[in-house]
């Protein structure tokens, strides 16, 4: 009796020991999935919003080339066959254009002919690559960021080569300021440190804002080497810029009709240290009831211990070590009760917070039935699978009708956590997707298991089904596949008046170690 009183002391520390740490691992495990949503949220609503901003800017770096493009040609038309044509004709054609950019018209020799800025024709561009270039018989030319030999100001320039009678007889700029930028950026109000850029095909800068203040070539940048021969269009993330070494997700889109690429880079610190900001602040109200659980859990193993020096009591002992085990799981309960009025108080998405909810629900109504019960090893599926789901339904407000049809299948304390966290995600997305469209729900659950010990499980509802394959990226899938793999199972979905789902899955260590029994030859 004393050996046996023993071991039974045993197996209840090492139960004690084993629930501890399945709470402490829980509470962790779940802490680490509030991060890592939060990190993943944080992420794409930089890059959708530096995406938007990126199609902005190409929108109106697009609308610019037009207009020089424009421009240009209705000058060229207005200089007449020899160039003479008078300055009122080459103003109406300028009329309308926006007061920053200016307009310039020389000859084959680098004289001015015609400029809206006062003492043009005093400066020389005879050497500048947009006059050259020209020269050198190149239709069109678009510059590199420049500093204006007139104004002084950073500018980028479009010029456009004049021909008369197949001969070279001067070129027609327009010239914008790199300030132009800056009204881009005021009207996108992106975070502090952001900026957006025009950078030519070649990956000279042409405008920045805020500004360079001086050329730069980025042709061996990542975005030329790396994304660009990869897709017109993409974001990254860059640790720090070469210009400014800010750390920003940048996201680029090349023009249509222009050799340019226009950019959008939002500054990535401030979001971060807005998100690891809410991280600390949860750390620090979560540490006292993680400190709490871990010291209520060594005090019970303290008990526990102290109970197997008294293994001549022996009823006494099992009747200590029902108590406890009780507590044990009370106390989980009441921690992970804990945990979901904290994550009530987070500021993060409400689907998020509503399905951490329903997480941290279905843990503490499996720990809530096993103590209610007194099943410390097996618990009966047919009485566990209404409490998971019910308590599922109540944390989404639903009030779809549950039809069940179980049979009395034992599940080990192993698998019951899985099956929990299993029952709990397909409850959600029924109440999520199923009768989004105010259909009365309706959701029926079979349970059974055949002669080799396999349980099968069949989940359904009313709902308008798949429209297409569940993503198994998504969180829901990866719980679902990841509690159907615990359980050595296989799952499957499909639709038949609503979404049905199959798995085939042990629901205790036994169902798996023992082989199915021999049948008698006839």
């Amino acid at each position: 009796m004393g050996v046996e009183a023993g071991s039974n002391q045993g197996l209840a520390i090492k139960l004690a020991i084993a629930s501890m740490l399945a709470a402490v691992g829980l509470f962790v495990a779940l802490l680490a999935l509030f991060i890592y949503i939060g990190a993943e949220q944080t992420r794409a609503r930089l890059e959708e919003r530096s995406m938007a901003a990126a199609q902005v800017v190409s929108t109106n770096a697009y609308w610019i080339t037009e207009l020089a493009d424009q421009t240009l040609r209705r000058v060229d038309a207005a200089l007449g066959p020899a160039l003479t044509g008078s300055d009122a004709s080459i103003e109406s054609v300028l009329d309308g254009l926006p007061d920053a950019a200016d307009t310039y018209v020389i000859d084959a020799a680098a004289n001015t002919i015609f400029a809206t800025v006062p003492g043009a024709a005093q400066v020389s561009v005879a050497d500048r690559e947009y006059f050259t270039a020209l020269k050198a018989g190149a239709p069109s030319y678009v510059s590199p960021l420049l500093i204006s030999r007139t104004t002084k100001n950073p500018i980028f320039v479009f010029s456009r080569r004049v021909e008369r009678n197949g001969v070279f007889a001067g070129a027609i700029m327009i010239s914008f300021p790199e300030s132009l930028l800056t009204t881009i950026l005021d009207a996108l109000d992106l975070p502090e440190g952001s900026s957006v850029s025009f950078i030519r095909g070649d990956g000279q800068l042409m405008g920045r804002s805020p500004p360079s203040d001086t050329a730069l070539d980025l042709s061996q940048h990542a975005l030329f080497t790396q994304y660009l021969p990869q897709s017109d269009r993409g974001t990254y993330a860059s640790v720090a810029s070469p210009i400014d070494g800010i750390a920003r997700i940048v996201s680029y889109r090349k023009v249509e009709s222009a050799d340019i690429v226009a950019l959008a880079a939002i500054a990535s610190n401030p979001s971060w240290q807005t998100f690891h900001g809410a991280i600390l602040a949860v750390l620090l109200i979560v540490s006292p009831v993680l400190i709490g659980l871990i010291l209520a859990c060594v005090w019970i193993v303290k008990l526990l211990r102290r109970g197997a020096e008294r293994n001549r009591l022996l009823q006494q002992s099992a009747d200590l070590n029902t108590m406890l085990l009780r507590e044990i799981h009370h106390r989980v309960k009441n921690n992970l009760a804990s945990i979901q009025a904290l994550v009530r108080m987070q500021d993060i998405p409400e689907e998020a917070k509503r399905d951490l909810e329903g997480r941290f629900a279905a843990m503490t109504a499996m720990h809530e039935h096993i103590y209610s019960q007194d099943r410390y090893e097996d618990i009966d599926a047919a009485e566990f699978i209404p409490a998971i789901i019910g308590k599922a339904l109540e944390t989404y407000g639903s009030s779809a009708s549950v039809h069940y049809a179980l049979d009395a299948i034992p599940v080990d304390r192993d698998h019951a956590t899985p099956l929990a966290l299993l029952l709990t995600e397909l409850a959600a997305n029924s109440c999520k997707y199923a009768f989004a469209d105010g259909r009365p729900g309706e959701i029926r659950v079979s349970l059974s298991r055949d002669a080799s010990g396999v349980s099968h499980l069949v989940f359904r509802d009313n709902g308008k089904g798949l429209d297409t394959e569940p993503s198994p990226r998504s969180m829901g899938m990866r719980i679902i596949r990841g509690a159907v793999a615990q359980m050595d199972g296989t799952c499957k979905f499909s639709s038949d008046n609503g979404l049905v789902f199959n798995a085939e899955m042990a629901l205790s260590r036994q169902a798996t170690e023992e082989p199915a029994p021999e049948t008698e030859l006839a």
